[in-house]
């Protein structure tokens, strides 16, 4: 086994890895002190102390171990992982953070109790249950047992929270678990894109079950109605299900926001909250360092019919994180800001309309559009080496809120922008490796570098050169 090495998480959280720059988990969890996935930000806004949480597909832990400080000792995490290196270092990750309240099972869910061929890659996030044949890599056996048995041998009443993440083996774990999902009412999280594959035929097994599907908004921390013939992002990994009365006690924490189970309480009148003080665009930006700066050209072109939109865009995503409103509302405003501002860049791009509508994308869900626009954004400014913020904006990175470009807002913007290229054309720069150098020495170069691009340069040189 290769040497461990044991990472901090931005929650507090230590997990166990490899120490070895060419695995994906402790490449990822170097470079942005956590995962890639939103959903996991997600987890620690929605678990509370004392539930009782199931991880299947565990891996090095990085769920497991997030949600077991979510829940505390008064609460319990099952962790299934069937692979016998990466379930060594899962559990000195348990006990690094001196947990008792965690059960590691070393085993794969599926259809039935036996046993199967478990392929085993170098990067562990890739190892599945062999179903054709032989791997023509190395494999293991491993034992097999299914949610239904599980439901008698733990004695399961009360489960909150599963993840499921096993490699296209999450059809084989609905069959096998039939009276867990029918006794039980838990929130379930799980992968719908693995690789290349889609595995949306799940909606439907969930829906068999009695369970709607529900994707997250990332920008608001919420949870959606996923439509049956809907066309997702390129970059959704995972869904969300549950059934109706789970659904409901989350959308009364603020959580979900269906309007199945609130008819009418979307139809609200956006028009008049947009004219409420607080949610003016002045007001919306006043706190970010770069409005300081602007404010004065900003008041000037805001007089003008043309940029009127802007204000109501504006408007729109200030009641969009207005935590006081309801979820549906809040949403509803988000959606609205962004099909107004898709529609705006569509007949006029010009000012920082692109920025604003990548920072609604983002965090609507839409991240290829979204990264579309910045790319053609920085595009447009390295080409004509000028740019006009004489308009209010969004930043596309809400870091850049925070740092003042001073007497440099051409490469501020440009930074801002190219950093959320860097963020989200790939998961990490672990995929992207070489490609990504040049990108990440112009962030260096513009002298705006946030620490995680940081950290992303110094982990490309070292495992690179």
């Amino acid at each position: 086994m290769t040497s461990p090495l044991t990472l901090t998480l931005v929650d507090g959280t230590r997990v166990v890895t490899p120490d070895n720059l060419n695995l994906i988990t402790p490449y990822v969890l170097q470079e942005q002190e956590d995962w890639f996935e939103d959903e996991i930000k997600f987890l620690r806004r929605l678990l509370q102390p004392g539930q009782k949480i199931i991880d299947i597909g565990a891996n090095y832990g990085v769920y497991t171990l997030s949600m077991a400080r979510s829940v505390g000792a008064g609460g319990h995490v099952w962790c299934f992982e069937p692979a016998s290196g990466t379930a060594n270092y899962l559990a000195q990750g348990i006990a690094a953070n001196g947990y008792r309240h965690v059960t590691l099972e070393k085993s794969a869910l599926s259809s039935q109790p036996g046993t199967a061929r478990l392929s085993l890659n170098d990067n562990a996030e890739l190892n599945e249950i062999i179903r054709n044949g032989m791997s023509p890599g190395a494999s293991e056996e491993v034992p097999l047992t299914t949610l239904d048995h599980c439901l008698e041998q733990f004695g399961w009443s009360d489960i909150d929270f599963v993840k499921i993440d096993a490699e296209g083996e999450e059809a084989n774990i609905l069959k096998g678990g039939n009276r867990f999902f029918t006794r039980l009412s838990p929130l379930v999280e799980y992968e719908v894109k693995a690789g290349t594959d889609w595995h949306l035929a799940l909606v439907e097994q969930f829906s068999a079950l009695g369970y709607r599907s529900y994707r997250l908004v990332p920008g608001l921390d919420l949870l959606v109605p996923f439509g049956r013939n809907e066309v997702p992002d390129g970059y959704l990994l995972n869904l969300f299900s549950c059934k109706e009365d789970c659904a409901r006690r989350l959308a009364a924490r603020g959580l979900l926001a269906d309007p199945a189970l609130e008819p009418g309480a979307g139809q609200v009148d956006l028009a008049a909250l947009a004219n409420q003080p607080n949610h003016q665009w002045q007001a919306h930006l006043a706190s970010h360092q770069y409005s300081q700066l602007l404010l004065p050209h900003w008041v000037q072109t805001m007089q003008q019919a043309s940029s009127a939109p802007v204000g109501i865009i504006l408007a729109q995503h200030a009641i969009a994180h207005d935590a006081t409103l309801p979820p549906i509302v809040r949403f509803a405003a988000l959606k609205s800001a962004l099909d107004k501002a898709r529609t705006l860049i569509s007949t006029e791009a010009g000012f920082l309309r692109l920025s604003t509508f990548a920072r609604l994308a983002l965090e609507f869900g839409a991240r290829s559009q979204a990264l579309q626009a910045l790319k053609f954004l920085a595009d447009t400014i390295t080409q004509q080496g000028s740019l006009n913020p004489a308009e209010p904006f969004l930043t596309p990175d809400p870091a850049f809120e925070r740092i003042s470009p001073g007497a440099n807002l051409g490469n501020w913007v440009l930074a801002a922008v190219v950093t959320e290229i860097e963020r989200k054309s790939a998961f990490s720069s672990f995929f992207t490796g070489p490609d990504a150098k040049p990108r990440l020495e112009t962030l260096e170069g513009l002298q705006f570098a946030i620490p995680e691009i940081q950290r992303r340069l110094a982990l490309v040189r070292r495992r690179f050169g």
